[in-house]
Protein backbone atom coordinates (compact mmCIF):
# COMPACT_ATOMS: atom_id res chain seq x y z
CA UNK A 1 0.00 0.00 0.00
CA UNK A 2 1.34 3.52 -0.81
CA UNK A 3 1.78 5.81 2.09
CA UNK A 4 1.75 9.85 2.18
CA UNK A 5 4.91 11.48 3.65
CA UNK A 6 4.99 15.19 3.22
CA UNK A 7 8.09 16.31 5.04
CA UNK A 8 8.32 20.26 6.33
CA UNK A 9 9.79 22.55 5.33
CA UNK A 10 14.16 22.50 5.74
CA UNK A 11 14.29 19.52 6.84
CA UNK A 12 15.93 15.75 6.17
CA UNK A 13 13.69 14.21 3.40
CA UNK A 14 11.65 11.30 4.92
CA UNK A 15 9.62 8.51 3.22
CA UNK A 16 7.09 7.30 4.68
CA UNK A 17 5.00 3.23 4.51
CA UNK A 18 3.10 1.25 6.33
CA UNK A 19 6.16 -0.28 8.05
CA UNK A 20 7.39 2.61 8.81
CA UNK A 21 7.42 2.10 12.27
CA UNK A 22 9.66 -0.80 12.54
CA UNK A 23 12.53 1.48 10.92
CA UNK A 24 13.63 2.05 14.35
CA UNK A 25 14.51 5.58 13.73
CA UNK A 26 17.41 5.86 16.54
CA UNK A 27 15.50 9.41 18.04
CA UNK A 28 12.56 7.96 19.20
CA UNK A 29 13.81 4.10 20.05
CA UNK A 30 16.07 4.74 23.31
CA UNK A 31 16.38 1.12 24.26
CA UNK A 32 15.72 0.23 28.01
CA UNK A 33 19.07 1.34 30.07
CA UNK A 34 21.39 -1.32 30.61
CA UNK A 35 23.51 0.92 33.03
CA UNK A 36 21.81 3.50 35.20
CA UNK A 37 18.93 5.61 34.82
CA UNK A 38 20.92 8.70 35.10
CA UNK A 39 23.17 7.46 32.45
CA UNK A 40 20.67 6.46 30.36
CA UNK A 41 18.79 9.74 30.25
CA UNK A 42 21.88 11.98 30.08
CA UNK A 43 22.65 9.33 26.59
CA UNK A 44 18.95 10.68 25.83
CA UNK A 45 18.95 14.17 26.59
CA UNK A 46 22.59 14.34 23.74
CA UNK A 47 20.03 13.57 20.80
CA UNK A 48 19.55 16.38 18.17
CA UNK A 49 15.51 17.54 18.17
CA UNK A 50 14.72 19.76 15.22
CA UNK A 51 12.06 21.27 17.29
CA UNK A 52 10.67 22.05 20.57
CA UNK A 53 7.26 20.71 20.61
CA UNK A 54 5.71 18.04 18.06
CA UNK A 55 2.41 17.80 18.15
CA UNK A 56 0.95 14.77 17.67
CA UNK A 57 -2.21 14.53 15.84
CA UNK A 58 -4.14 11.21 14.39
CA UNK A 59 -6.69 11.22 11.87
CA UNK A 60 -9.54 9.27 10.85
CA UNK A 61 -13.16 10.34 9.29
CA UNK A 62 -12.20 13.87 10.62
CA UNK A 63 -13.92 16.29 8.14
CA UNK A 64 -16.08 17.58 10.26
CA UNK A 65 -13.64 18.80 13.16
CA UNK A 66 -10.31 19.33 11.62
CA UNK A 67 -11.05 23.06 10.18
CA UNK A 68 -11.26 23.87 14.07
CA UNK A 69 -8.83 21.37 15.34
CA UNK A 70 -6.13 22.92 13.02
CA UNK A 71 -7.34 26.62 13.37
CA UNK A 72 -6.43 25.97 17.54
CA UNK A 73 -2.69 24.74 16.74
CA UNK A 74 -2.48 27.74 14.15
CA UNK A 75 -3.64 30.10 17.35
CA UNK A 76 -1.26 28.89 19.73
CA UNK A 77 0.87 31.72 21.29
CA UNK A 78 4.16 29.69 21.84
CA UNK A 79 7.13 31.63 20.17
CA UNK A 80 9.89 29.10 20.24
CA UNK A 81 9.87 26.23 17.24
CA UNK A 82 6.72 23.88 16.88
CA UNK A 83 6.17 20.67 14.47
CA UNK A 84 2.89 19.23 13.52
CA UNK A 85 2.73 15.47 12.85
CA UNK A 86 -0.16 14.13 11.34
CA UNK A 87 -0.94 10.28 10.21
CA UNK A 88 -3.96 9.75 8.45
CA UNK A 89 -4.96 6.69 9.35
CA UNK A 90 -7.13 5.04 6.00
CA UNK A 91 -9.64 8.09 6.31
CA UNK A 92 -12.52 7.82 3.24
CA UNK A 93 -13.95 11.59 3.73
CA UNK A 94 -12.16 15.02 2.82
CA UNK A 95 -9.66 14.54 6.14
CA UNK A 96 -6.59 14.98 4.07
CA UNK A 97 -7.72 17.24 1.75
CA UNK A 98 -8.33 19.66 4.74
CA UNK A 99 -4.87 18.98 6.43
CA UNK A 100 -2.96 20.10 3.35
CA UNK A 101 -5.09 23.17 3.01
CA UNK A 102 -4.31 23.28 6.58
CA UNK A 103 -0.51 22.59 6.30
CA UNK A 104 0.53 25.37 4.05
CA UNK A 105 -1.18 28.25 6.27
CA UNK A 106 1.40 26.18 9.57
CA UNK A 107 3.86 26.48 7.66
CA UNK A 108 3.77 30.24 6.50
CA UNK A 109 3.48 30.84 10.62
CA UNK A 110 6.53 28.78 11.01
CA UNK A 111 4.78 25.78 12.04
CA UNK A 112 6.78 22.75 11.09
CA UNK A 113 4.19 20.24 9.54
CA UNK A 114 4.99 16.30 8.72
CA UNK A 115 1.71 14.32 6.96
CA UNK A 116 1.79 10.60 6.97
CA UNK A 117 -0.74 8.03 6.33
CA UNK A 118 -1.77 4.83 4.34
CA UNK A 119 -4.65 4.47 2.13
CA UNK A 120 -5.59 0.56 3.26
CA UNK A 121 -9.37 -0.84 3.45
CA UNK A 122 -9.19 -0.51 7.08
CA UNK A 123 -8.34 1.67 9.69
CA UNK A 124 -5.38 0.69 11.72
CA UNK A 125 -6.53 2.20 14.96
CA UNK A 126 -5.73 5.05 17.16
CA UNK A 127 -2.65 3.57 19.00
CA UNK A 128 -1.18 2.57 15.47
CA UNK A 129 -1.96 5.98 13.98
CA UNK A 130 -0.71 7.95 17.12
CA UNK A 131 2.63 5.71 16.80
CA UNK A 132 3.00 6.50 13.48
CA UNK A 133 2.85 10.12 14.29
CA UNK A 134 5.40 9.76 16.94
CA UNK A 135 7.90 8.19 14.57
CA UNK A 136 8.19 10.60 12.16
CA UNK A 137 8.07 13.56 14.83
CA UNK A 138 11.36 15.39 15.68
CA UNK A 139 10.20 17.37 18.98
CA UNK A 140 11.80 17.29 21.95
CA UNK A 141 8.69 17.06 23.83
CA UNK A 142 5.11 15.69 22.82
CA UNK A 143 1.67 17.05 23.09
CA UNK A 144 -1.08 15.16 21.74
CA UNK A 145 -4.37 16.00 20.31
CA UNK A 146 -7.37 14.73 18.85
CA UNK A 147 -8.55 15.72 15.69
CA UNK A 148 -12.21 16.28 17.35
CA UNK A 149 -10.74 18.63 19.91
CA UNK A 150 -9.54 21.96 20.10
CA UNK A 151 -6.16 23.54 22.18
CA UNK A 152 -6.78 27.26 23.87
CA UNK A 153 -4.50 29.23 22.36
CA UNK A 154 -1.59 28.73 25.41
CA UNK A 155 -1.93 24.95 25.89
CA UNK A 156 1.60 24.44 23.95
CA UNK A 157 3.36 27.21 26.10
CA UNK A 158 2.20 26.38 29.24
CA UNK A 159 2.82 22.96 29.14
CA UNK A 160 6.01 23.67 27.65
CA UNK A 161 7.15 25.74 30.36
CA UNK A 162 6.05 23.21 33.12
CA UNK A 163 7.53 20.53 31.51
CA UNK A 164 11.27 22.10 31.35
CA UNK A 165 10.40 23.30 35.13
CA UNK A 166 9.51 19.91 36.00
CA UNK A 167 12.33 18.00 33.82
CA UNK A 168 13.05 14.68 35.30
CA UNK A 169 9.61 14.03 37.21
CA UNK A 170 7.82 11.93 34.05
CA UNK A 171 10.15 9.90 31.84
CA UNK A 172 9.78 6.73 33.34
CA UNK A 173 6.01 6.84 33.39
CA UNK A 174 6.04 7.67 29.97
CA UNK A 175 8.22 4.70 29.31
CA UNK A 176 5.93 2.47 30.80
CA UNK A 177 2.67 4.22 29.27
CA UNK A 178 4.42 3.94 25.47
CA UNK A 179 5.33 0.53 25.94
CA UNK A 180 2.18 -0.96 24.62
CA UNK A 181 -0.81 0.52 23.57
CA UNK A 182 -4.34 -1.58 23.21
CA UNK A 183 -7.26 -0.77 20.67
CA UNK A 184 -10.45 -2.14 20.56
CA UNK A 185 -10.36 -4.20 16.56
CA UNK A 186 -8.88 -7.54 18.18
CA UNK A 187 -5.44 -6.27 16.84
CA UNK A 188 -2.32 -4.88 19.43
CA UNK A 189 0.04 -2.48 18.33
CA UNK A 190 3.09 -2.33 20.10
CA UNK A 191 3.82 1.21 20.98
CA UNK A 192 6.79 3.43 20.43
CA UNK A 193 9.17 3.54 23.57
CA UNK A 194 9.89 7.50 23.85
CA UNK A 195 12.06 7.39 26.86
CA UNK A 196 12.80 10.96 28.35
CA UNK A 197 10.19 12.53 25.56
CA UNK A 198 8.02 14.06 27.79
CA UNK A 199 4.38 13.94 26.79
CA UNK A 200 2.47 16.47 27.32
CA UNK A 201 -1.08 15.61 27.18
CA UNK A 202 -4.37 17.65 27.58
CA UNK A 203 -6.23 15.41 29.89
CA UNK A 204 -3.71 13.51 31.27
CA UNK A 205 -1.04 15.53 33.44
CA UNK A 206 2.60 13.27 33.30
CA UNK A 207 3.70 15.53 36.31
CA UNK A 208 1.17 14.25 38.86
CA UNK A 209 2.35 11.04 37.82
CA UNK A 210 5.13 11.09 40.24
CA UNK A 211 5.32 12.56 43.72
Amino acid sequence: MSAICVPARNKPSETGGEDSADSNPVKRRCVSPSGSSEQHRLDCEREDYLYDVSVILPVHDAASWLDECLQSVLEQDFQRSMQLSVFNDASKDDSMKIIRKWATKLEDRGVHVMIGGHESPHPKGVGFAKNQAIVQSFGRFLCFLDADDVMMPQRVRLQYEAALKHSNCCAEEVQKWCSLIFVFNESMFPAVTVSMVLCMTKARCYLNAVS
